[in-house]
């Protein structure tokens, strides 16, 4: 009996969808041998005979962002679309999703990307609406401009300026009646069907919870980005900020504030208001090192004519393993070490062993109180791109060739941090950089105009067809402020290389121009020029909200 009932639904739903690249009457009597590979998701048949999907599928919690209604088809032009959860109660009892069904023969191939970030924004852009309909699932609506984010901590910029919302970076997103954003995140990924399953970012607003669907694509572009690494350290997660969304920095400030207040009421013993006021930063790379010169700078200028009472108290402490800055020329590192340290960031050389509520662990047996905690030691592949039944490149990230396709499954491509070259391919691992995710989206633009060309943007129509030169990635040089109007500027294409190295004030201003130019939109560029201009006039706004 439940037997026939997979077999009666499963024969409905490849009527007209992606699904697999073969024709229906090779579904069915393919199917006929072994009903279990008809549909990869379905695990097994539960007691009361009804089909258990993508049992394999766990609750994601979600960051909390503001929900965006999710539209399904129309029944009666799509008979799965909303009769999926009508049909739960119906005579099958099966448990379906409401679903974007598969595009019609006539309509645009439909790109379903997953992410908001430095890739993700960047193919969006480029990506020819007038070819493709586009599709954007992702947690958060906006793309965060990264290299600026340090500065939003401490007030010199506001948050507003460093959001850039996606439907501004592709407008298709807001005005085709075809391309779609999605709050939600993707949980699972079934290649054969051409397939993604999400769930929606709610905050309890929905009759039902968590809300689940799918959405049928025939290009799927994985840009889901990477999690800070922790190295499984006990009590990191529950104890440290973590510096890469908006809401991460808005947190870090309104701890830093709080703590300041805190440390500056009647009968807080000394022992107390020096651990309040110790801000210790985990991680000497960009982040870390920019983070620690915004704070000290906020220290020097603003803390001590605002908070005169706690001034002498206020201390702020790098731990790295190695040296700072290891990937730039020795010469910068030195300067950005005298620099800091005459700043009074007090550096310090240890690996972390544990994390406890008020206080860290060394691995020398070193105890460190702390008032505030920012972890920043690089990031790793995230628990969905682990989940994945996706080859892998060295460091467990999505494996890809040199047109950043996903080999051994048709019509998915990786990018970003979230992605690597395989090593049949004789190409390293791209660093996880905003420059490298930006490239990578760029070019993937371009090897998407030519499969629209060669009319290869349908399901499983562009199998051996030309993308042209693979991607071939040259770096820019780094850069990094260290505060009090001083930075960094790294030239060399590799750590290496013979390249231009500065330091100092000039470095500073190539350093603010670059970055200028960099932001997505001329709204944030306004915001950022007013945001630099009334912090050099005014200092920075200490005012603790929520």
């Amino acid at each position: 009996m439940a037997l026939a009932r997979i077999a009666r639904s499963g024969l409905r739903r490849s009527a007209g969808g992606i699904g697999s690249c073969i024709s229906g009457k090779d579904i069915f009597y393919e199917r006929a041998a072994g009903l279990k590979s008809f549909v990869p998701s379905l695990e097994k048949v539960n007691a009361n005979g009804n089909v258990t999907y993508l049992s394999t599928i766990n609750r994601v919690n979600h960051m909390s962002f503001w929900s965006r209604g999710i539209n399904t088809t129309p029944h009666y032009q799509f008979p799965l679309a909303e009769r999926l959860v009508e049909d739960s109660e119906s005579e099958y009892k099966e448990p379906r999703y409401p679903s974007l069904e598969a595009t019609k023969p006539g309509e645009k191939p439909r790109v379903v990307v997953l992410g908001t970030g430095w890739a993700a924004c960047r193919f969006l852009k480029g990506l020819d609406t007038k070819t493709y309909d586009a599709v954007c699932i992702s947690p958060r609506n906006h793309m965060v401009f990264t290299p600026l984010l340090a500065s939003t901590c401490v007030g010199t910029l506001e948050f507003r300026s460093v959001a850039e919302p996606v439907s501004q970076i592709q407008s298709a997103l807001a005005t085709s009646p075809n391309s779609h954003f999605y709050l939600a995140s993707c949980v699972g990924i079934d290649t054969d069907k051409h397939e993604v399953y999400c769930e929606t970012v709610s905050d309890g607003g929905l009759a039902r919870e968590p809300f689940q669907f799918k959405v049928a694509y025939d290009k799927l572009v994985i840009a889901a980005g990477a999690e800070p690494l922790t190295f499984g350290i006990k009590g990191v997660k529950e104890n440290a900020y973590f510096l890469r969304e908006v809401n991460h920095a808005q947190e870090i400030r309104k701890k830093l504030l709080l703590n300041l207040m805190l440390a500056e009421n009647p009968g807080i013993s000394e022992e107390e208001k020096k651990r309040l006021l110790h801000c210790v930063i985990i991680g000497g790379g960009p982040t870390g090192v920019e983070f620690s010169g915004e704070l000290s700078d906020f220290i020097m200028r603003d803390v001590r004519e605002r908070y005169s009472h706690i001034k002498d108290d206020i201390k702020v402490t790098l731990i790295e393993a190695n040296e700072i800055l290891s990937s730039f020329d020795v010469s910068l590192r030195q300067y950005a070490t005298n620099h800091l340290t005459k700043s009074g960031v007090h550096l310090m050389r240890g690996v972390v062993k544990a994390v406890h509520p008020k206080k860290i662990v060394l691995s020398d047996g070193t105890d460190v109180p702390y008032g505030l905690l920012v972890w920043s030691t690089g990031v790793g592949p995230s628990q969905f791109v682990k989940s994945l039944n996706l080859p892998k490149s060295p460091g467990g990230r999505i494996g890809v060739d040199e047109w950043l396709r996903v080999p051994s499954v048709e019509d998915v491509f990786a990018l970003g941090d979230c992605a690597g070259f395989l090593e049949q391919t004789g190409k390293p691992v791209l660093p996880a950089l905003a420059q490298v995710a930006e490239r990578q989206g760029k070019y993937l633009v371009q090897v998407f105009k030519r499969i629209g060309k060669q009319d290869g943007g349908k399901a499983c129509s562009a199998k051996d067809m030309s993308l042209g030169e693979p991607f071939v990635y040259k770096h820019l040089g780094s850069m990094a402020s260290v505060g009090r109007y001083k930075a960094l500027v790294d030239l060399r294409q590799s750590k290496d290389a013979k390249g231009i190295s500065l330091a100092g004030f000039i470095s500073w201003f190539i350093w603010r121009s670059a970055y200028l130019t960099r932001v997505v939109s001329w709204r944030n560029r306004f915001y950022v020029a007013v945001n630099w201009a009334t912090t050099l006039v005014f200092g920075r706004d200490n005012s603790r909200i929520g």
